[in-house]
């Protein structure tokens, strides 16, 4: 295995030492965030849309993927806005 370098700083996960490509690295580098690969994040997936509450400045909006009524509030606020 090699290892990736970026402005001579090692792109590797700290739990499987696989290879971190240099787009999560920035983010993790940028937000202060444990340098851990995709696959060995703990993570929950997050899901997003937009808001259009106001016409020219829409907002996106995350929810965690498991919390189905928020999930179906927002489906329904997206479709309406449209």
């Amino acid at each position: 295995m090699y290892n990736l370098v970026l402005e001579d700083k090692v792109m590797n996960c700290v739990s499987c030492f696989g290879d971190i490509d240099s787009e999560r690295y920035e983010f993790l580098v940028e937000f202060n965030r444990p340098m851990i690969c995709k696959g060995c994040s703990t993570e929950q997936r997050a899901v997003g849309w937009m808001d259009y509450a106001h016409k020219t400045a829409p907002q996106l909006v995350l929810c965690p993927s498991n919390a189905k009524e928020t999930r179906r509030i927002l489906e329904r606020a997206n479709r309406r806005a449209r």
